[in-house]
């Protein structure tokens, strides 16, 4: 076949010589692939190596920030791990009697006094905890009250003052104690919005005998009383306290504060924690 002016055939090997100075190769095995993109090549590489390394990195991460921790507190590293039935009728109320001496003697029982805790305070500024009250026995822990213990001194209170009706400015218990308490429980309630369905089969019995997930309130008691913040808080839920560093006199055997808190009474002597105010009721409110 005869050629065309101005066409000329190019042997093979001359083909891959043009090829290679323009940077191109051949390998049969493979496509053809520019050299002068080699650079571009090895960046994407590595940009995909680094890409891999971090969401295997994000994978291995984001279970451990974004799983589940129960609702751990970062106080008493409590979570809610304890299954509680829910009971619309209890030993804390009778639907017959409610002024019953059963009744009444249950709630009684509730104890409050480690509503008070002496948290140091390197163990405050780590948790993020603003100043307190100095604790007396310690000059370097401060009295926190545990928001649970309050509520249920709450509780106490307002159910004695409904039952006994004796509340007022010439009672132990005062109004303004009582409503201070229910406004300190509405807030509670509405910051823990409790989205909990509760069935309803009968009649105000609403949720009963829906399990619970609870923190443990043995467990958080026991965290309070511990040795190293006890308190040494005692003190009569219905009555308010004149005197007030007669509620941290009671240090339990073991504590390292005992020593310092018995040698100062021995000093100063007591006071009745409800008589009449005297000038040391002012160091602890």
């Amino acid at each position: 076949m005869k050629n065309h002016e101005g066409y000329v055939p190019v042997s093979s090997e001359e083909t891959e010589q043009n090829n290679a100075e323009k940077g191109i190769e051949w390998n049969s095995s493979s496509e053809i692939i520019p050299s002068n993109t080699r650079s571009f090549v090895v960046s994407l590489s590595i940009l995909l190596i680094s890409l891999s390394a971090n969401i295997i990195l994000l994978l291995h991460h984001f279970p451990r920030t974004c799983q589940e921790d129960g609702g751990r507190s970062i106080y008493s590293g409590l979570s809610f791990d304890t299954l509680v039935p829910y009971r619309t009728q209890s030993m804390y109320w009778d639907r017959k009697n409610a002024n019953s001496t059963a009744a009444n003697d249950a709630w009684d029982a509730i104890d409050t006094n480690p509503m008070a805790i002496a948290l140091h305070d390197d163990f405050a500024k780590q948790v993020g905890l603003g100043p307190s009250i100095r604790f007396p026995w310690d000059t370097e822990r401060s009295i926190y009250y545990l928001k649970g213990f309050h509520d249920l001194h709450c509780l106490k209170l307002v159910r004695n003052a409904i039952i006994t009706g004796r509340y007022g400015n010439d009672e132990e218990i005062t109004l303004t104690h009582v409503l201070h308490c229910l406004d300190g429980l509405r807030q509670a309630t509405i910051c823990l919005a409790d989205d909990t369905p509760m069935p309803a089969l009968v009649s105000h019995h609403v949720g009963d005998g829906q399990m619970r997930r609870c923190r443990s309130w043995e467990k958080m008691s026991a965290w309070a009383t511990r040795l190293d913040q006890h308190a040494c808080h005692q003190f009569e839920d219905y009555r308010e306290a004149k005197n007030t560093l007669e509620l941290f006199a009671f240090c339990p055997e073991g504590s390292p504060y005992q020593p310092v808190m018995r040698a100062y009474f021995d000093y100063h002597g007591h006071k009745d924690p409800y008589g009449d105010k005297s000038e040391l009721g002012d160091q602890v409110h």
